[in-house]
């Protein structure tokens, strides 16, 4: 255990009180476990490598439970720092037990208006009957229980865990033992979003390791998106949910492309705001809107020109093969701006695979193919 009573009988967090201190009270016996207040004493420290914390001698405690593993304790202290980052009002306790659901809580939050989260670690297999009891009791008792995951079942296919994501629609995996801590955060997205995300060149991907990418779903079916990160780089909101920059803006983004995929005609200002994420506002000025307003004016262009041929019904027009031209020479200009062939390919990757955008975004990449032959 992390928590014990001190000789005045407050709370002593082991990792936040001095070793010497703990020592001396330990010695002393003055050390009390906070269930059934029987004497503890100081274990672990840097010379036996392994995390401080408090002990019964054996048996001595109905509350006590095989030894955790550094992991687990260190991912206790962690997590109540983290709370306390964001909520400095709270109040916030390791190893809390609550009579009512009958559980000690790994982390215990309390709003100010009286709100209780109950955050709970878990580094080893659960019983998916066992997680359920768990989820039910704290429910009952009006506690919002927030399960977080140990970096080691990452890649296990649990059914407690599977259960976790249907329940919450996201997951938290966490290594406490680096500095800064690692956490990944994943949730499912529908396949339309992963076809989407798989549009991404890989190198683009690699070149931002900590942007989201497709992960597998912890479960049978599904997509799964996953952004790996440090754990400051996400905070719990007022509804315990899981907020990161990075995935609120991916969610905008998913709105927006739900919104286009029904869409009757292009939206500049739609387009733009899909966009923007991706690619800077000079890509936006030079490129995609005055490509955008070429194509408004004449949507038909590249498939009546047909590489060239015309249609089977429609030889070709010379005042089509003038404006395919004049397309080619505006293109091949940009490169003056930084924006050759390759990098314009990247670009109209971006474009939205939606609706009437579909479209659009076939006519950017034909006349960037008719410019390339040129």
């Amino acid at each position: 255990m992390l928590v014990a009573y001190g000789p005045d009988q407050r709370t002593v967090i082991a990792g936040e009180t001095p070793f010497t201190q703990l020592q001396q009270w330990s010695r002393n016996h003055q050390l009390y476990c906070p269930n059934c207040r029987g004497v503890v004493h100081i274990r672990g420290g840097a010379e036996k490598r392994t995390q401080v914390h408090f002990a019964h001698q054996k048996g001595e405690c109905a509350w006590s439970t095989e030894a955790e593993s550094i992991r687990h304790a260190q991912g206790k202290l962690v997590l109540a720092q983290w709370l306390r980052q964001q909520y400095p009002q709270a109040s916030i306790s390791l190893e809390k037990r609550l009579p009512e659901p009958n559980r000690i809580a790994d982390v215990f939050l309390q709003h100010t208006n009286r709100q209780q989260w109950a955050i709970e670690f878990q580094c080893a297999p659960l019983d998916i009957e066992e997680w359920k009891m768990r989820h039910q009791a704290y429910r009952k008792a009006g506690i919002t229980d927030c399960w977080i995951i140990g970096n080691n079942r990452r890649e296990k296919q649990e059914a407690f865990i599977e259960a976790l994501l249907v329940t919450n629609r996201e997951l938290l995996f966490l290594d406490p033992l680096v500095n800064p801590p690692w956490a990944w955060l994943r949730w499912p997205i529908t396949r339309q979003q992963a076809l989407e995300r798989q549009r991404v060149p890989a190198a683009e991907q690699a070149a931002h390791p900590q942007s989201a990418t497709i992960d597998g779903w912890v479960g049978r079916t599904g997509y799964g998106m996953t952004i790996l990160g440090t754990l400051n780089e996400i905070q719990l909101d007022r509804q315990a949910r899981l907020i990161h920059p990075t995935r609120v803006a991916l969610e905008q983004r998913n709105t927006l492309l739900q919104e286009m995929e029904t869409a009757t005609a292009i939206d500049e200002q739609q387009l733009v705001d899909y966009l923007r994420p991706a690619l800077n506002d000079a890509t936006l000025r030079l490129f995609v809107i005055p490509l955008l307003h070429a194509y408004r004016l004449d949507p038909e262009l590249a498939r009546r020109y047909n590489y060239g041929r015309g249609l089977p019904d429609q030889p070709l027009r010379p005042g089509d093969q003038q404006r395919i031209d004049k397309a080619g020479l505006w293109l091949r200009g940009l490169v003056i701006h930084g924006y050759t062939q390759e990098k314009l390919q990247l670009v109209i990757r971006e474009f939205p695979f939606a609706g009437p955008y579909a479209a659009f975004r076939g006519y950017a990449e034909t006349l960037l193919a008719l410019a390339s032959q040129r």
